[in-house]
């Protein structure tokens, strides 16, 4: 790798994002240093407060417990940063190495700005002090033996780093068929959600002796039920120490156990090197860490080894070139049906205009995989609060039913926020469609907010038929959770055409990425997540006046809510009908400038 051409690249990227920060205007640069700034302050406050904990909570802390938080931050910390990776799966390189192949300079340099780009991540700005500071408060509690953590954190952090850089470069690899990058983003999703609900699945089918500890608390009370009817106060005594022995034995069992059990899963597994490491220095023990440090830079460095050898054969077509001949090949014996049978369908009680714009956009969402990764966050709250629901038999007030059911509603709209609050985004050079026919934008807005209301309609009606499966709530308020519903979606249809109209963001593709984003956009939807809450609490009214009436004995409760629920919906049926017109007129005025946003290319 020569140096000066290092320099140079890292010059470039300097460059690049300095004209970036010019083009974006003085309010959005002093908007994104507060933000920058306020990182920074949050990062210095999570350094302090762990170096505290280190300090103060564990000097007195046995290597068990000290085992037991250091995987409790590596379980937190790849968990998060799996979140990340599913929102940006396929690899966007801040340089790309295409522009830079005909020139004589070594591309290694290139390789590794672009894999430094990629740990500019806010995961990184919340764990990398939380880490720093958590291991130099042991440093002084425990003593100058933790010190090996500090190599033994890099190679970790290195090693979590570079695996994930080359699964996105297989990942784009493999993405380069379109026809394979839908089925490679949902099994990867999927495989994901898999490998997140394993321990409660597992939990479900078998409770960990759960039963016998029942049976013998069973035991031991009835026991003491007798010895307590007894004249003998000397035998409820002693029975009651025996509880408590028992008790304190199991206990200490259990802890054994379970200890015995993270020491296994952190030798089996990598990322467990770090926690098993930070115990056996506190103990004293050196072998440890120097193994862990050596085993995890070694499985770093060649991880990156191995995706610069895929990046490599990516930019000089080795994975293109074959893929070219069977696309043409396939070509003459195609026999799908045009598209158009299903485009040109009339949907009813809608002009020609609207039901072109909400089939046309139905059609690409069943198609786009960045669509397909967001409609399934919702099947993923279903199956995750459904199964602890299932498991923990928890049992919900009959009063809090509809609550739950609407609560989550409310939280399936707010999980589409990013596909409906920058829907024109993922349209990208097709927005050009929009700006150039003759249909009134109304038309378009209420097109793009039918297209994704069969998603949220089934998800909200599976979770209302599965609260009133496991928790059944009265009938009038099941049929009124329906309306409801209806008068939810408008509402969030509205905020979100605001939000996509005057705050548009560019999407890479195949990806949740954001792309030369600019500050006042970014703070806007923030602000969406504080003013959503505030918007949808109007359209909770009459499930809580009929809640209320029933409080006060009034049987007429659920009528109520019944027919102040229809109600509500006609009356927001009718201002979504004249703010939506209103909404079309504000689209016409701004979409050039939606267009230059949603079709800005990475630079």
């Amino acid at each position: 790798m020569n140096w000066h051409h290092l320099q140079a690249f890292f010059w470039l990227r300097w460059r690049l994002r300095i004209n970036q920060l010019r083009r974006s205007g003085m309010a959005n640069v002093v908007i994104l240093t507060l933000l920058l700034v306020g990182a920074f302050l949050l990062a210095g406050a999570l350094f302090i407060t762990f170096l505290l904990v280190g300090l103060f909570a564990f000097s007195n802390a046995s290597p068990a417990i000290l085992l037991y938080v250091w995987d409790g931050l590596v379980v937190a910390f790849l968990f998060l940063w799996m979140i990340g990776l599913l929102q940006d799966l396929q690899r966007s390189e801040v340089l790309s190495l295409d522009k830079f192949l005909h020139l004589p300079v070594s591309l290694t340099g290139v390789f590794l700005i672009n894999y430094l780009s990629s740990l500019l991540s806010f995961n990184l700005l919340l764990f990398i002090p939380a880490f720093v500071g958590f291991c130099l408060g042991l440093v002084f509690a425990k003593g100058p033996a933790m010190l090996l953590v500090f190599p033994l954190l890099a190679a970790f952090l290195l090693t979590v780093s570079a695996l994930t850089y080359q699964f996105q470069g297989w990942l784009a690899s493999l993405m380069v068929n379109p026809r394979r990058r839908r089925t490679v983003i949902v099994f990867v999703t999927l495989g994901f959600i898999l490998l997140c609900q394993l321990p409660n699945l597992f939990n479900m089918v078998r409770p960990w002796g759960r039963h016998e500890k029942e049976e013998l608390d069973a035991q031991l009370n009835q026991e003491m039920t007798k010895s307590q009817s007894g004249p003998d106060q000397r035998e409820a005594l002693s029975v009651q120490e025996k509880h408590a022995e028992l008790a304190r034995e199991r206990n200490d069992e259990l802890w054994r156990k379970a200890f015995q059990t993270a020491t296994i899963i952190n030798l089996a597994l990598p990322p467990g090197w770090l926690p098993y490491g930070a115990m056996e220095s506190a103990e004293g023990n050196f072998l440890a860490p120097l193994l862990g440090t050596l085993g995890l830079g070694v499985i770093g460095g060649a991880s990156l080894w191995r995706s610069y050898q895929t990046t490599l054969r990516l930019y000089t077509g080795h994975y293109s070139s074959k893929k070219r001949k069977s696309v043409v090949k396939e070509l003459p014996v195609q026999t799908e049906k045009p598209a158009g049978c299903f485009l040109e369908k009339q949907l009813p009680w809608l002009s020609e205009h609207t039901a072109a714009v909400a089939l046309g956009s139905f059609r690409s969402l069943l198609r786009a995989p960045e669509a397909k990764m967001m409609l399934l966050t919702p099947a993923i709250m279903v199956l995750v609060f459904g199964s602890i629901f299932l498991s923990q038999r928890i049992a919900i007030p009959e009063a809090f039913r509809p609550i739950v059911a609407l609560g989550a509603m409310a939280m399936i709209l707010l999980f589409t926020i990013q596909l409906v609050g920058n829907q024109f985004a993922f349209d990208r050079n097709g927005f050009r469609v929009f700006v150039l026919c003759a249909s009134p934008r109304r038309d378009i807005l209420l097109g793009k907010n039918l297209a994704i209301a069969p998603f949220t309609f089934g998800f909200g009606a599976l979770v209302v038929i599965l609260v009133q499966i496991i928790s059944p709530m009265p009938v009038l308020y099941f049929l009124a959770t329906f309306p409801l519903f209806v008068s939810m979606y408008l509402v969030f249809c509205l905020l979100a055409n605001w939000l996509s109209i005057l705050a548009p963001l560019h999407i890479a593709p195949g990806s949740f990425k954001t792309t030369n984003f600019k500050g006042i956009p970014l703070l806007l939807h923030l602000a969406f997540v504080f003013v959503f809450p505030m918007a949808m609490a109007p359209t909770m009214l009459p499930v809580g006046i009929g809640l209320a009436l029933g409080s006060l004995g009034w049987g007429v409760g659920g009528l109520i809510c019944l027919v102040l629920s229809l109600v509500e919906c006609v009356a927001i049926g009718f201002c979504y009908r004249f703010l939506v017109a209103l909404q079309g007129d504000l689209l016409q005025a701004r979409e050039l400038k939606i267009l230059e946003v949603v079709t800005t290319k990475d630079e």
